[in-house]
């Protein structure tokens, strides 16, 4: 077996050159994303002009130093408010940043690894991704044209490299590693070990060594560092539930999870949909699914349960019950968008009265995050919005149109909110349930479009 070259930092990155593109994995975990490499190409702050490719901006030093250009990614920005270096630049317009929904940026990648120049996607066909991209009818229904991706650098992350570069990890920290480090044309494999060749299993191997260039050792003084920031930043965005007249958010997730049935797959998104799985039992036969490459995981971990390379697509620790698989999130997404999920749960930002969701831009945030939500839309019969029914100044979210950017349009089957439980059917929105304390008519005073009052509807029972 040929040896792969194990660099410092800094020699690893020593030939990335002005106007490169360079991908960047990790997903969740700050201790899942190469970020050595990343501190080690912000100290080279005369490259410029970088066009970076990251689920979300990868290493604020980059942005704070102006190295980057253009930025792909599914996070142009915090859902929670949160300012930086990277986001106020996409304000400004001085930072371009172009959308691409999960799934595709990382079938974009995985196209450029394997010779294909381009593909046709139907996801974000009624949304800003299709923006200036030829669009084509096939079969009947309407299809994307979209770009491969073949970076001249790949940072990505692993637990384990042998010699020959074959690179291993445990639980749900696969995500995007494997299509990027297939795709760069210079895979750079960040490390907490470097072995020797056989020291494990051939098929223990997550990415083959063909596919990795150089093995750099992690930082761990930085790690730590990093992590400490990861549990401040993690405490900030802990959802919290005000004072409302109608359910709070644990109840909305308990509603939830009793529309569901044994045998189902089911994909929880971020906020309030995260916590349905706090209300599923092992016992239920209900499966869930995560974009980050997990399936059959269950609750969040008591103390001795819990470990950091099982979480969810929030990054927030999950446990793994027993008949769960994990992968990563290209066979997510294939997942996803082949139809094999039958159920999706997302939060919303509006929801208008054809089924159309908004969910991933509003006006206070710099390039908003849409994640994998247009993915998980695209093909699956049926999905729950959960959120509360007005903002938090009082703004209507259910209405005739949608005022922000689409995630999807006509794809949401169900509302459930703090106050009602509404069906979206061919002949309007059908209130079929009201929150304790609630009458119809609390409702529809918050509600733009003019609700058809179920002959049944009943008040929630828990």
């Amino acid at each position: 077996m040929v040896k792969k070259r194990v660099c410092t930092p800094a020699e690893a990155v020593a030939d990335v050159f002005d106007g490169a593109m360079v991908c960047m994995g990790g997903f969740g975990p700050i201790k899942n994303r190469p970020i050595t490499l990343c501190d080690a190409l912000a100290r080279r702050p005369e490259v410029q002009n970088l066009t970076v490719v990251s689920n979300s901006f990868p290493h604020q030093p980059l942005a704070e130093n102006r190295q980057v250009r253009k930025f792909i990614g599914a996070f142009g920005g915090s859902v929670y408010r949160r300012a930086a270096a990277s986001e106020e630049q996409i304000r400004a317009g001085e930072l371009i940043y172009e959308p691409a929904p999960q799934g595709i940026f990382t079938e974009r990648l995985r196209a450029g690894a394997g010779g294909i120049p381009a593909f046709f996607s139907p996801v974000g066909v009624d949304t800003v991704v299709a923006e200036g991209k030829e669009r084509r009818t096939i079969d009947g229904r309407d299809y994307i044209l979209e770009t491969a991706l073949r970076p001249d650098f790949a940072f990505v992350r692993a637990e384990k490299a042998d010699e020959a570069g074959n690179l291993t990890g445990v639980g749900s920290t696969l995500n995007f590693h494997p299509s990027m480090a297939a795709a760069g044309k210079v895979t750079i494999a960040e490390v907490d070990e470097i072995v020797p060749i056989g020291s494990f299993a051939p098929e223990d191997v997550k990415i083959p060594g063909i596919y990795v260039d150089r093995i750099v050792l992690r930082n761990q003084e930085l790690s730590r560092e990093e992590e400490i920031a990861e549990v401040e930043r993690r405490r900030r965005r802990e959802v919290s539930s005000q004072e409302r007249i109608g359910l709070s958010q644990d109840l909305m997730a308990l509603r939830v999870a009793q529309m569901l049935r044994p045998g189902q797959y089911v994909n929880l998104g971020m906020g309030i949909p995260v916590k349905v799985s706090n209300f599923i039992s092992p016992e239920s036969g209900i499966i869930l699914h995560a974009e980050n490459g997990l399936l059959g995981y269950g609750p969040e971990p008591t103390e001795d349960e819990y470990k950091w390379y099982y979480y969810n697509a929030v990054g927030q620790p999950v446990t793994m019950l027993p008949g769960s698989a994990i992968f990563d999130s290209f066979a997510a997404f294939t997942m996803a968008r082949g139809g094999h999920l039958d159920v999706v749960i997302l939060g919303g930002l509006q929801v208008s009265a054809g089924g159309d969701l908004a969910n991933w831009w509003a006006p206070y945030m710099a390039a908003g995050g849409m994640g994998g939500a247009m993915d998980l839309c695209t093909n699956v019969p049926e999905l729950i919005v959960v959120m509360e029914h007005l903002t938090r100044d009082g703004g209507l979210k259910i209405l005739n149109h949608c005022d922000y950017p689409l995630t999807a349009a006509h794809c949401v089957t169900k509302i459930v909110t703090d106050l009602a439980v509404i069906e979206v059917m061919p002949e309007g929105l059908v209130l079929r349930e009201v929150a304790p304390g609630i009458t119809p008519e609390y409702v529809q005073e918050r509600t733009e479009p003019k609700l058809i009052i179920a002959p049944d509807c009943k008040e929630m029972v828990f």
